[in-house]
């Protein structure tokens, strides 16, 4: 059973079910035996012999009246013991109704071929004899007639639940009542949580992105409890998905506001036609082209941020080295040298193209920053659970205190040798988004005596 959880609903309901079951049965049990203790407690001192020797002389003595009187008060005396009298043509002397299993052992008694005669049965001497409760006994009036007498002994006729009905929806009444609170308690342990779950997603869906499940429906060990925290992990999310969205739109209005405002006024300098109305025009399509990759940009970022659980398996190695062919056109125009030597294949789960541009952003962040005639390293480090790749580049490295915000999107280091204003600041944003998609980390770390190392660690495909 181990695909169930230690503490699953199943089980709850398995014990709940069956602890109630034991209640009844128990209850069960201790009624049978108080009814059969009963019963034999109201034979206690009663033997056949001794009835049937009361029996042979009342009738004898007293006849049919007197038997009529002596089976009356035995009835009224012992309520487990029924006496029936038979005359030849198997009729009861009180006139009762014989009991239908009592009709038929006294029919299959006449019929039987070998039973002695009326005569032989009847005791001379009863008490001399050993007689059993479930043998008829033959009793003598003073004409001569015989009668049969039979015992019942142990009669269950007060006792029969099921002959009952007053004791049948008595007893249907008991397990109700054992059933109730067991089924009420089961259906509170699971109905409760589910309605602090409903209220909770009542409170997000009117904007509370901060309302959480109570912390004791989060730390149940059952199917609710992950529901519970699941429902948690996706709140928060969900907050931080929209928190970033409501922080990008701000700092997208703040990026939009400088390269407006030079096109308005480059427009405005246009309108003139003097002779510096080309060198506008030319502002005028550098800042264009400046919102174009801005909003590019951006665009990137917000897919990114919604991107899917990756789904194909490619090679990591492999990724890199092509992104590696292709900043080293770019880093030989500047001198600058990107070293990376081939890796053996490492498999994980993952987007090629948003992979790739992640390690892009990173890299050409390491060469806008590399001084001329200085070397970036890229290495592959690989353990059981991740693959980590580091890109480290010799510049001016970050303030320690800005290593932190150094993922945040439009973020530009204060620091005039990280070149302060060139770009947008969305390149390790754009980086970290994809990072994040594919479920790994981000950091930064100054290197010594300067430079700065990115590390994006990734979760390894397991075999």
């Amino acid at each position: 059973m181990a695909w169930l959880p230690a503490r699953s609903l199943f089980w709850r309901a398995f014990l709940t079910f069956w602890s109630a079951m034991a209640v009844i049965l128990v209850c069960g049990m201790m009624l049978t035996a108080a009814v059969a203790w009963y019963r034999f407690n109201s034979l206690d001192g009663l033997n056949p012999a001794s009835l049937t020797r009361d029996a042979a002389q009342i009738a004898r003595t007293q006849g049919k009246d007197g038997l009529e009187r002596w089976v009356q008060a035995m009835d009224q005396r012992y309520s487990a013991l029924k006496i029936y009298i038979m005359d030849a043509q198997d009729a009861d002397i009180l006139g009762r109704r014989l009991p239908t299993r009592m009709h038929d052992w006294l029919t299959s008694y006449r019929a039987a071929p070998d039973r002695p005669s009326q005569a032989d049965d009847v005791p001379a001497a009863p008490e001399a004899e050993r007689v059993s409760w479930w043998e008829p006994q033959w009793l003598a009036l003073p004409d001569g007639t015989e009668l049969l007498m039979l015992f019942l002994p142990f009669d269950s006729s007060h006792w029969e639940v099921l002959e009952l009905s007053p004791v049948a929806l008595a007893l249907l009444l008991f397990a109700l009542a054992v059933t109730a609170p067991f089924c009420w308690a089961l259906t509170r342990h699971v109905a409760a949580p589910l309605t602090q779950l409903r209220q909770t997603t009542h409170a997000l869906s009117a904007g509370r992105l901060d309302a959480q499940t109570p912390p004791k429906l989060a730390r149940r060990q059952d199917e609710l409890g992950l529901l519970a925290r699941d429902f948690n992990a996706m709140a928060d999310r969900l907050k931080a998905f929209v928190d970033t969205r409501e922080q990008l739109l701000h700092n997208i209005a703040h990026e939009l506001r400088s390269p407006l405002a030079r096109l308005r006024l480059a427009a405005e300098l246009a309108r003139r036609k003097d002779e510096r109305q080309d060198l506008q025009l030319d502002r005028i399509e550098r800042e264009c082209e400046r919102l174009d990759s801005l909003v590019g940009n951006t665009l990137r970022l917000a897919r990114l941020g919604a991107l899917p659980v990756p789904t194909d398996t490619l090679d990591l190695a492999e990724v890199v080295s092509a992104v590696v062919e292709d900043a080293r056109y770019e880093a030989g125009g500047r001198q600058i040298r990107i070293d990376w030597d081939q890796h053996p294949a490492v498999p994980l789960i993952g987007d090629r193209c948003s992979l790739a541009s992640a390690i892009e952003n990173v890299l050409r962040n390491a060469l806008r920053f590399a001084p001329a005639h200085s070397t970036i390293r890229v290495r592959l480090l690989v353990s059981a659970r991740e693959a980590c790749l580091e890109i480290e580049d010799r510049g001016p490295g970050v303030a320690h205190d800005e290593l932190e915000s150094l993922f945040e999107p439009f973020y530009r280091t204060t620091s005039g040798a990280r070149k302060p204003g060139s770009g947008a600041g969305l390149g390790l944003s754009i980086a970290q988004a994809a990072v994040a998609a594919h479920k790994g980390r981000m950091s930064a770390r100054n290197l010594s005596p300067q430079g700065l190392s990115v590390r994006l660690e990734l979760p390894r495909l397991h075999a």
